[in-house]
């Protein structure tokens, strides 16, 4: 029996590698002869590259970057055949913040930028850039920063923006920007369509989650779209109607303003890169998890593509996820090729409570569910 494993992180407790791991053990447990393919997936925020190095390999380069706050931090990206996968949140991740240092106001993407010249300087001529999980609403001009992009207030003095700071931008000098940029190709790996301003962008949806008051809400929508406003006057372009220009804070906006890239779904992206159609065509069971499963997870994020992947190839889905919602019924499993949905939480507590033990409830969920799979193949 051939199984593939294709988690998503369980966010805030397992990397989707470790999620991969776990169930594994589960499935050796109940089927100790299954020829199982691990290929664990992420929607760009922390573990992206590690997820990449598993399901294609290459090399993991070290490098030390500034960090949200300006500070040193060692990071890495994923280098193969002149390509690199560069996971933003590596350096402008949530992460790397306590609750106490969680302000977008004061947060930078100087760091992704410092990265992309460290892929830059090994030679890759395409760059992927994860957009998730980020502690910033600078709009990327952090990065644009590093790479040589000049910005200058009313006195004509240089100056790195962040996000309480983009309103004081008077003019943009992108004449010393690093030229191998536009010799690279850039691809944004974004799962949101919000755009950069407005009702749905950046400010108002995601800084609250970043530590935005209300107040700084509106500081920071100002300076977004003030920073919007002239890049789409210097191009000729209208930045403001991008779906995902809001991603990461803005950075999904930088990558098609300043790097002039694309930005792509990132579930579509990482298939097509993981050669996952070619991995899976022969699967007789595909499995994959996160950490809530309800009525969103089938718009758009890894357990969408599992499972129109699942449909597309007759194969049976199992969804092990940390908890599953009652909206979920078995009507919509059934709709989108769901064979068996299971809750590693048997408990019904709240999160908080049962987070120290993650790991082991998969454990034991994963080991159920690969019994309750054999009695139903048994029938």
């Amino acid at each position: 029996m051939k199984i593939v494993i294709a988690p998503d992180s369980y966010k805030g407790t397992i990397k989707a590698a470790e999620v991969a791991d776990i169930i594994e053990k589960g499935v050796l447990e109940v089927f100790p002869d299954a020829d199982i393919s691990k290929i664990p997936f992420s929607d760009g925020g922390e573990g992206s590259a590690e997820c990449f190095h598993s399901a294609i390999g290459g090399d993991l380069i070290d490098a030390f970057v500034k960090d949200p706050l300006g500070r040193i931090v060692s990071a890495h990206y994923l280098y193969k055949d002149n390509l690199a996968i560069i996971e933003s949140a590596q350096a402008c991740g949530l992460p790397l913040l306590t609750e106490e240092e969680k302000n977008p106001r004061l947060t930078t993407t100087y760091g992704v930028g410092e990265l992309i010249i460290q892929a830059l300087n090994k030679g890759v001529n395409k760059i992927v850039l994860t957009l998730g999980g980020s502690s910033t609403n600078d709009g990327g001009a952090g990065m644009a920063a590093a790479l040589g992009v000049k910005f200058l207030n009313k006195l004509g003095e240089s100056f790195i923006p962040v996000g309480e700071t983009l309103s004081d931008i008077f003019s943009i000098d992108i004449s010393n920007i690093d030229s191998r940029v536009f010799s690279t190709e850039f691809i944004g790996m974004c799962d949101v369509k919000n755009t950069v301003c407005g009702e749905f962008g950046a400010s108002a949806v995601y800084s609250p989650q970043k530590g935005a008051s209300s107040e700084d809400v509106a500081l920071l929508e100002k300076g977004l779209c003030h920073l919007t406003q002239l890049k789409s006057k210097i191009d000729g372009k209208d930045y403001f109607a991008i779906e995902g220009g809001g991603a990461a804070g803005g950075l999904g906006f930088a990558v098609i303003s300043f790097l002039k890239g694309k930005l792509v779904s990132g579930i579509s992206l990482m298939m097509e890169i993981a050669e996952f159609d070619k991995k899976t065509g022969d699967a007789d069971l595909l499995i994959t998890g996160e950490g809530r499963l309800d009525r969103q997870s089938f718009m758009g994020k890894v357990i969408d593509g599992m499972s129109q992947k699942a449909i597309n190839h007759h194969i049976p889905l199992i969804i092990i996820a940390g908890s599953v919602t009652s909206e979920v019924t078995g009507e919509i499993l059934k709709k989108h090729g769901v064979i068996l949905a299971e809750s590693t939480d048997l408990t019904g507590k709240p999160f908080k409570e049962i987070k120290h033990r993650a790991k082991l409830d998969l454990a034991l969920a994963s080991v159920r569910v690969m019994i309750k799979y054999k009695e139903m193949i048994s029938i």
